[in-house]
């Protein structure tokens, strides 16, 4: 009999329905811990990021996706958090931390992610001083290397040249200054991500600083498989495929209900071009607020709906394809970005509540947003701190009824489907059967 052990001390009892995020010294907190990357000391943001004490669901992501299914899930990962001076948020954690990386892999396997593409900037500045970014990866990888089912790529961010490109040197020639550190440094690792046995690289944007020689590129670089951002990306001179990536409106006109047409017609136009490198997107909404390269009159906004716009995004994947046309590639837009709202690491609020009632035996349930739980699940306090999982049930159930030997306190989970909150029922005491 599965029974979950008891770390908190039992100091007081709460008797209101118990978000997660709340900090209350009880037993039960243990049914719902912090258990993600996050620090536990952020607190969380006004652009839509939870804190760091929440309680995540560590469903398997791929339960969201299509039956028969062979598409790999990678989070787009951010390793800029280091001084908290240089960035609009401070996050708790240094990106060039290794036990921090440690962490975010971890928690990255738990929840049933296959790899991580990261954002690069470059190996060194104007000035011949490392890269930041370049230098907490390259921290990260002795701590990824723990994890050998998990993969990595490399995504050339258009800021490797807006302030890290070489002397004198355009676009194409700072991307060749580039190539040749990348494919020393990162392509020679069994974990870095492959298609076809070519290496797959991502660029988000270079094009937008200026004309790229794509030929000349290639040529230097044969065995690469470049894969450009947007459905244009389909089109470059000798692309190997495209990812997308969210849009979203005018912060100025906040809406309730996501926009994802650009999302669809990347996924028609992709499926015009079945021999090329599909990337889909799936994200929980977008908010700029807090990210200071966003001017104040073109601040972007995309809304979370709680939870709406994470399950749309998973809905057209699915429609789109299926085990007869596979999706090579999934991108979960980001696993941490903080400034732009997009962070998935700290969880998505779902906005579900979860209230009881206790008749006899019978266990009325009322639970909100139900398209967001994976499932409810029920626990018998014992002796010692110590937990007892009764029996689980489907988000629908509106009575539970209890079985005859139920007796103490009882505490009903709403168990998220990936990436949601987890949610806790206040205490349910039950009186012994006579």
């Amino acid at each position: 009999m599965r029974t979950v052990k008891w770390i908190l001390p039992a100091l007081t009892l709460c008797f209101s329905a118990l978000p997660l995020t709340a900090m209350c010294e009880e037993p039960a907190q243990t049914l719902a811990p912090p258990n993600t990357s996050a620090s536990h000391t952020f607190a969380g943001t006004p652009n839509g990021n939870l804190s760091g004490a929440t309680s995540v669901s560590d469903v398997n992501i791929h339960t969201l996706l299509y039956p028969g299914h062979t598409t790999k899930v990678l989070a787009h990962y951010l390793p800029w958090w280091a001084d908290p001076k240089s960035r609009g948020v401070s996050v708790g954690y240094r990106s060039d931390d290794p036990a921090q990386a440690l962490r975010t892999f971890k928690d990255m396997q738990a929840r049933g992610v296959d790899g991580v593409i990261v954002d690069w900037y470059g190996q060194k500045d104007p000035q011949g001083q490392p890269d930041p970014i370049d230098v907490a990866w390259r921290k990260s990888m002795p701590e990824l290397a723990k994890f050998p089912d998990l993969s990595f790529s490399i995504m050339v961010d258009s800021g490797t040249y807006n302030f890290n490109r070489c002397k004198n040197c355009d676009v194409t020639q700072t991307v060749l200054s580039q190539l040749d550190y990348i494919s020393r440094t990162y392509f020679s690792s069994r974990q870095y991500l492959r298609y076809d046995g070519h290496p797959v690289l991502f660029e988000f944007g270079l094009d937008w600083s200026g004309k790229v020689d794509w030929s000349r590129i290639q040529a230097a670089h044969p065995e690469i498989s470049w894969v450009h951002i947007h459905k244009q990306g389909f089109d470059r001179d000798y692309s190997a495929g495209a990812f997308v990536w969210v849009s979203a409106g005018s912060a100025a006109q906040k809406v309730s209900v996501s926009n994802l047409s650009e999302l669809k017609e990347f996924y028609r136009y992709a499926r015009t071009e079945p021999a090329k490198i599909a990337t889909g997107g799936v994200f929980k909404g977008f908010d700029d607020l807090l990210a200071a390269w966003a001017k104040p009159n073109e601040k972007h906004y995309m809304p979370q709906a709680c939870g709406d716009t994470w399950l749309r995004t998973f809905d057209l994947v699915n429609q789109n394809y299926s085990a007869t046309r596979q999706l090579p590639f999934l991108q979960l837009i980001t696993w941490n970005d903080y400034e732009e709202g997009t962070a998935l690491e700290s969880g998505i609020d779902n906005c579900v509540t979860l209230q009881t009632h206790l008749s006899g035996k019978a266990l009325a349930v009322n639970l909100s947003h139900a398209a967001t739980v994976d499932h409810l699940e029920l626990y018998e306090s014992l002796a010692g701190g110590r937990f007892r999982l009764i029996n689980q049930y489907a988000p629908e159930t509106a009575v539970i009824e209890l079985p005859a030997r139920a007796s103490g306190t009882l505490y009903l989970k709403a168990v998220g489907k990936p990436f949601f909150k987890n949610v806790l029922s206040s205490p349910i005491r039950v009186g012994r059967s006579k």
